[in-house]
């Protein structure tokens, strides 16, 4: 028996000869515990950044950061005030659910209306979510980027509703949550922020939006100055050079809804006008068929007088399409 097959030989610099079979590599070298070891170096340096590399992804996936129940004196559902991480900030939250819970829930991302701070304490915000839960709902809300601490500065779209697409993602960390079947609900700013989270492609089964704002310029030349100064503070002024409104508005960019939107309208709205509304539903209509468009007689701005009337409609639309009709 021969010991050794004839190696394959490669000349190199000075005469010298490598041999490419592992055995006369390791012969010829006389170094082969050296490589063993180098090789062991390696396989450690692989194992420490792959390591690394899983604990800093897992750190970043896990957004939810603290959670406290308020107690809101509603029987059958839990409060929490909440805190979560997007895009490096934490943002201050709200989550409500019913107390018992059978399967998992479907989630109903809730985006209140108003510029800054709610005039709201938080128990009065849940009790007020409070009804969806009821429905058998977790119900997700947040008080937005500008809220939080530290000064709110977007670079592009998606900063000014980040924080609406996170709350996704904190729901699917909830494990009695079902993120695939997910729900939204605006309200006048909220349903603004409703309709560009869709247009960032958030995946959404419907959308119920109640005296959204669709043209930002519009709203700001019929706002005080108090609530103009507001506006300017996210979207600088109507033509000035770090300007968002036409990019903003859902009224420029109707054709990117690609999501079942239920709206509703308050005749008597004085925030955002009817003709507003009515415009935009038009513009609706004529790019495509995934939207209802319901006023109300008499309807002030977030139809406060009406809810009994229009929360069977938002329940109705979700459960139609949740079920997949």
């Amino acid at each position: 028996m021969k010991p050794f097959a004839r190696p394959y030989v490669l000349k190199i610099r000075k005469g010298k000869y490598f041999m490419t079979r592992s055995y006369r590599l390791f012969q010829l070298c006389g170094r082969g515990n050296k490589v063993k070891k180098l090789l062991g170096a390696f396989l450690v340096f692989l194992c420490f950044i792959g390591a690394v590399v899983f604990f800093v992804d897992a750190k970043e996936e896990t957004l939810l950061q603290s959670k406290e129940e308020v107690e809101i004196g509603v029987p059958g559902v839990t409060g929490y005030s909440i805190t979560y991480k997007s895009n490096g900030v934490e943002i201050p939250g709200l989550w409500i659910e019913p107390d018992e819970v059978e399967g998992s829930l479907p989630l109903l991302i809730h985006n209140r209306g108003g510029v800054g701070e709610s005039s709201l304490t938080e128990a009065q915000e849940l009790k007020n979510l409070s009804y969806w839960a009821e429905q058998g709902y977790a119900v997700l809300a947040t008080h937005y980027r500008e809220n939080a601490e530290g000064k709110f500065e977007p670079t592009e779209k998606k900063d000014f509703v980040r924080d609406v697409l996170d709350l996704k993602k904190v729901g699917a960390e909830l494990n009695h949550v079902d993120e695939d079947r997910t729900v939204m609900l605006g309200y006048s700013c909220g349903g603004w922020m409703s309709l560009l989270a869709v247009q960032q492609e958030m995946d959404v089964d419907a959308v119920a939006v109640i005296g959204a704002i669709t043209d930002l310029k519009q709203l700001y030349l019929t706002e005080p100055e108090p609530v103009q100064k507001q506006i300017e503070r996210l979207m600088g002024e109507p033509g000035g050079e770090e300007s968002w409104y036409r990019e903003l508005a859902p009224i420029h960019w109707v054709e990117d809804i690609n999501v079942p939107i239920l709206m509703l309208h308050g005749e008597r709205d004085r925030t955002v006008p009817i003709e507003q509304a009515r415009l935009f539903a038009t513009l609706m209509e004529s790019e495509h068929d995934l939207h209802r468009y319901v006023e109300y007689e008499n309807g002030d701005h977030g139809l406060r007088l009406h809810f009994k009337e229009y929360a069977p409609e938002v329940l109705d639309w979700f459960d139609k399409h949740l079920e997949g009709e």
